[in-house]
């Protein structure tokens, strides 16, 4: 889970990398600026981007949002279907008469429409997409999205008594201009919290909604309707650390081991370095106590083990596959699971060879032990094939951090590079078969009195948490980055720090289970404050 190396450079949206003499260009689909008409105190900037992470919204070529700008039927229509995938049990034989299939909204409104979200808003077999979609008619359509997950039984009675006694909370001093057969779907969407009115009591039904407003009501929708998705919690632990503690074993749901790496000696020679530290066998039964998964991981790299020689070196594959099917073997380590963790292939001419070695740790494991894979982001090592990965694999951990690069600013996990990097996989990998990966770090850069900068990749945790509880360091969560930006001056210069806190942690277990992920790999429990673990394991709660 250490993934090594500089991963990107960042100017805007393009970004550039140099290896050696050559220069390679990677264009992100993540904003990684502010829009310059939502600032971080706008009341709707978290759930703006926070929206932009997952994909849901974008802004706009010329770096607005527009976020006062209404929104037309078709737009919202489209929002709503890329936040809630539509049920549809079979396609209405009737076309909409003016929405052809050449129109850019054609798809999503066709959706809605064989779902029946459409009955109330057609006229004629008219839509009229490009009309400003009033809030009650937001409200109706985001009801028939939240009704769909009930029986039939449970619509009929929200629809015929249900709203009313809603509707009695609600108390709106406009109730009376509410369509009335849109009514008991305005309802539904005030009772689960997805509308509300104004601070003066009112719903402005016929207001048109705009898109600063349909952002917020849509990260509640999403929020409210992943509400009972529960998130694996899966905990990397290494010896080292300023936390250790092994009683946040029972809140953990796997523990994956750094013990083992490979160890490539070339001429298809290989195996497995495996080093338990001392008093692993406490570790072990702490672990098997708490009813966790026991895991180990084998790690290798590039730089250190060969990883690029060593995965087409087919003779080495198959030592080492009988090395480790030995140690896994062995019940005195009692493993259920081996997390293959080999970082740094670049070139996609690795994939097959890469694929081939997991596919015989595959084949090499008893039936009953597990395997996961560790993939990076795509942007750069080119040598992972997600989708053979996720059909040969058990689980599949995204390292979606490691974005850090010195010269352009960019620190681990802006939360819209990871969003992005989820998205990415989820077109390759099952979501119930995906966890996202969160490093616990800090990223420093050191203005000096000369204007020199100087970079450190890593700090202390232990010591950016006693920085920040001094008086002159300013500490603040800063978007669209979802990241901990920690500021001081002192004899050294003036300093920046991005730092993964309990804020910042939240956001992407939020971002995880709203994606509907199977759950989350930590690096690693020991570098977690208590702040930290408190949140991760009341998250499911």
């Amino acid at each position: 889970m250490r993934l090594r190396g500089k991963t990107v450079t960042l100017i805007g949206i393009l970004l550039f990398f140099m290896i050696g003499t050559s220069l390679q260009a990677f264009a992100y689909d993540a904003q990684l600026k502010l829009y310059r008409d939502v600032p971080e105190k706008d009341w709707a900037a978290e759930s703006i981007y926070r929206l932009v992470a997952m994909g849901v919204v974008t802004g706009y070529e010329d770096g607005t949002y527009r976020p006062n700008a209404a929104l037309t039927r078709e737009a919202f229509v489209k929002l709503l279907v890329e936040s809630v995938k539509p049920a549809v049990e079979k396609e209405k034989t009737s076309a909409l008469s003016d929405v052809a299939k050449e129109r850019w909204s054609y798809g999503t409104i066709k959706q809605a429409y064989d779902a029946g979200w459409l009955d109330l808003f057609v006229q004629n077999g008219k839509f009229n997409p490009t009309q400003s979609i009033k809030r009650e008619e937001v409200a109706a359509l985001t009801a028939f999205a939240l009704l769909q997950d009930k029986s039939a039984e449970e619509k009929q009675q929200w629809l015929e008594s249900g709203w009313v006694e809603a509707g009695k909370q609600a108390a709106y001093g406009d109730r009376d201009q509410i369509d009335p057969k849109l009514a008991p779907y305005v309802m539904r969407a005030y009772s689960d919290s997805i509308m509300k009115g104004d601070n003066k009591g009112l719903f402005l039904p016929k207001k048109a909604l705009t898109r600063r407003e349909a952002a917020v009501m849509v990260d509640r929708l999403i929020g409210f309707r992943s509400e009972g998705h529960q998130l694996e919690i899966s905990a990397f632990y290494a010896e080292a650390g300023p936390y250790k503690k092994q009683e946040r074993f029972a809140d953990t749901d796997e523990l994956i081991f750094d013990w083992a790496k490979l160890n490539y000696q070339g001429n298809g020679m290989a195996n497995v370095t495996f080093a338990p530290p001392s008093g692993w066998e406490q570790t072990l039964a702490a672990a098997e106590a708490s009813g966790s998964e026991k895991t180990l991981m084998v790690f290798g790299n590039t730089t250190l083990q060969k990883l690029g020689e060593f995965v087409v070196d087919a003779e080495a594959r198959k030592a080492f596959v009988s090395s480790l099917g030995e140690i896994l073997a062995n019940p005195v380590y009692g493993f259920d699971r081996v997390a293959v963790d080999f970082e740094g292939l670049v070139p996609a001419s690795s994939k097959d060879s890469f694929t081939s070695l997991i596919r015989e740790i595959k084949a090499e494991l008893s039936s009953e032990t597990k395997l996961t894979v560790a993939v990076p982001p795509s942007y750069y090592y080119a040598g992972y094939d997600y989708k053979q990965i996720g059909e040969l694999a058990d689980e599949v951990v995204l390292m979606a951090y490691e974005f850090t690069h010195a010269e352009s600013g960019l620190p681990s996990a802006p939360l819209t590079l990871v969003g992005d990097s989820v998205r990415d996989a989820l077109s390759h990998i099952p979501a119930d078969k995906l966890l996202l990966g969160i490093s616990k770090q800090a990223n420093q850069w050191t203005t000096k009195a000369d204007g020199t900068v100087e970079f450190f990749r890593s700090p202390s945790i232990a010591a950016v948490e006693t920085r920040i509880a001094n008086p002159d360091t300013t500490s603040v969560m800063q978007l669209p980055y979802f990241l901990n930006r920690v500021t001081f001056t002192d004899a050294r210069g003036s300093h920046l720090l991005w730092y993964e806190n309990a804020q910042s942690i939240q956001a992407k277990l939020r971002l995880a289970k709203e994606m509907g992920l199977r759950g989350v790999a930590l690096w690693q429990i020991n570098q977690l404050t208590d702040e930290d673990w408190s949140l991760i394991s009341s998250f499911n709660q």
